[in-house]
């Protein structure tokens, strides 16, 4: 079963083996930089690979129904591409103005395969207490 986590360009997601959750820059074995996110009759998402080492790769991810893969037994898809509404000004039932002004951001969700053992976060998750 994979893991599926909905991103937007901009966004990084880390994977590794012994991911500190406190210094991710530093301890990630895979960096996913999700670069653009593009919806239409074929919807891709075009991602930057970092490894450990610092090699970096540029791959473009569609709904072809292939993989990247990043290591062994570790993979990534592309399952689809929803646009996320945003209202610049919100609407006002006394006055009946606003919520004329939206912007609309595709925001791609993808299917992350890995072993247990590799752990995946995300650049904006938040520790619980």
């Amino acid at each position: 079963m994979a893991l599926k986590l909905t991103r937007n360009a901009g966004s990084v997601v880390y994977g590794g083996w012994n991911l500190n959750p406190h210094d991710l820059e530093q301890s990630y074995d895979h960096r996913l930089w999700v670069r653009s996110v593009r919806d239409g009759e074929v919807f891709s998402a075009v991602v930057h690979l970092t490894d450990s080492a610092g090699s970096v790769s540029e791959h473009a991810l569609c709904n072809d129904g292939k993989h990247l893969e990043l290591d062994d037994d570790i993979t990534v898809s592309l399952e689809s591409v929803r646009n996320y509404v945003i209202r610049e000004t919100p609407y006002c039932r006394e006055c009946d103005r606003g919520g004329e002004l939206q912007k609309i951001i595709p925001q791609a969700s993808f299917a992350f395969s890995a072993p247990r053992d590799y752990q995946i976060i995300r650049d904006d998750a938040r520790k619980k207490t």
